[in-house]
């Protein structure tokens, strides 16, 4: 079943737009929104009022702003209160970003918010009269929209949007009582397209939950549950495989460095010939990614003694408090790509600790508790750990044939999971893909959903 066409058609003058309703109008966005930028920052000075700041993160994750959310303190003068408080129906965008194909993420808001302001890098929307917030809204979540800001967008590093691009984005304008009908469809079947999404998203999450209890319990308890147990002497790794030995990682590691942070380019080596730098994202999640690099300028000269190879332990030294700590291991010579001065290279003795198994280990609950205690830094965003948080730690060692099958079983018992969580991945995309098709669809008039008073069946075929 399709949905059904508006009765009449014309040429919408944009030929990338193609026909849109003929009762329709196409205008640039200066004709019927007022656009502002804030320029309220972050700080705070004694002779400005108090206010709460609304800022690029409260949009980029929210579909509206309302009053429950936790809004930063800062101050501002009279006239930038009286020009970037949020009004009913405002709608709220970010106009920078590290990418392109992620600006003008917007959000709207539904009621007047009284000492809220806006704040740096967004930019207001605020409807002329007699038009619909919501609409606009749902205009900034089009694809078709995106993609004219997409090529708007200018920067090396980070892209922004400029207050011409904003103004003169062309925008269809649908007759109010049709903005109205669309967003009330919108917001019903998008509502129930996000339920559908939370709910694979907590499945994810219980997947990894799962995931992470089949590692913690293999890589501290072992494989036979018969096996006699002894207490390790460490309260927070409790009991321990009787024949297993605890000691503090120093003494299975035969070299601990860090690496070399230079000024790199913006971008990641991607052939063989190139020097280039890991990010110390490379380690995020428990596996080694190549990609997460950074090119090394010619300009440079480089390092080959950082070149990292298979067997690796990298460990990352500064990140985020969820993050500082993240182990995984290089399972392929790469000898162009350095270690960078944020992650830690553990060469370790294999005759005693296998690296996937230590890796497995730091990533447990119970190791990733002692690291977080470890941390230390002024900011949350970077916190920092010395080589002694890892060093010092201790763990529960099995001979290492037996480190060899726990690592076997893990990669079974994991596999299955890992499937799952993928299954659920690509609902997830399917569904926020018929999310934007949708709205893309309904404000551009490709669809009438005038007399669309039910609810949309899965096989309702979307217009591309």
């Amino acid at each position: 079943m399709s949905f059904p066409r508006y009765p009449e058609y014309k040429d919408s003058g944009v030929e990338w737009l193609g026909e849109v309703p003929s009762e329709w109008k196409v205008r640039r966005l200066k004709q019927v929104a007022t656009v502002f930028p804030s320029n309220i920052d972050k700080k705070a000075y004694d002779d400005e009022a108090p206010v709460r700041l609304c800022n690029y993160v409260d949009v980029y994750y929210n579909e509206e702003i309302t009053g429950r959310l936790a809004f930063m303190e800062a101050t501002a003068t009279p006239e930038q209160v009286s020009r970037f408080t949020l009004r009913a129906d405002d709608t709220i965008i970010t106009k920078d970003s590290e990418t392109a194909d992620d600006i003008a993420i917007a959000a709207h808001v539904p009621q007047d918010l009284p000492g809220i302001v806006c704040g740096y890098h967004l930019s207001m929307v605020r409807p002329n009269q007699g038009g619909q917030g919501r609409f606009i809204k749902r205009l900034f979540d089009s694809r078709w929209l995106k993609a004219q800001f997409e090529v708007a967008a200018r920067g090396l590093t980070r892209v922004g949007l400029s207050q011409y691009a904003i103004d003169n984005v062309i925008v269809t304008v649908p007759p109010i009582d049709e903005q109205a009908a669309i967003v009330a469809f919108l917001d019903r079947e998008t509502g129930k397209i996000d339920a559908l999404v939370a709910e694979q998203e907590r499945l994810i999450e219980l997947l990894k939950e799962k995931r992470q209890a089949v590692i913690s319990h293999a890589v501290t308890k072992g494989l036979d549950p018969t096996v006699p147990m002894k207490d390790s002497g460490i309260e927070w790794l409790g009991a321990v495989p009787a024949h297993w030995q605890v000691k503090r990682i120093k003494y299975v590691v035969k070299s601990i460095e860090q690496g070399w942070s230079p000024q790199c380019e913006g971008y990641p080596a991607d052939d063989d010939d190139t020097w280039g730098v890991l990010k110390v994202g490379c380690v995020n999640g428990g596996a080694f990614s190549y990609l997460e690099n950074k090119v090394l300028p010619e300009s440079l000269e480089p390092a080959p003694s950082l070149a990292i190879k298979s067997g690796d332990l990298l460990v990352s030294r500064a990140n985020t408090l969820e993050l500082v700590g993240s182990a995984a291991v290089v399972e392929q010579d790469h000898p162009r790509l350095m270690l960078c001065d944020k992650l830690y290279r553990l060469r370790l003795d294999h005759n005693m600790a296998l690296p996937t198994f230590l890796a497995n280990f730091l990533g447990t609950r119970c190791a990733r508790g002692q690291i977080e205690l470890g941390a230390s830094g002024a900011s949350s965003s970077m916190q920092n750990i010395g080589q002694g948080t890892i060093l010092e730690m201790p763990v529960a060692l099995p001979p290492v044939d037996e480190q060899r099958e726990i690592i076997s079983a893990i990669g079974r018992n994991t596999a299955k999971l890992d499937s799952l969580t993928t299954e659920s991945q690509h609902a997830i995309d399917l569904l926020k893909e018929r999310r934007a098709a949708l709205i893309s669809a309904a404000v551009t008039g490709k669809i009438d959903v005038r007399g669309l008073g039910v609810s949309v069946s899965d096989d309702q075929k979307v217009p591309a």
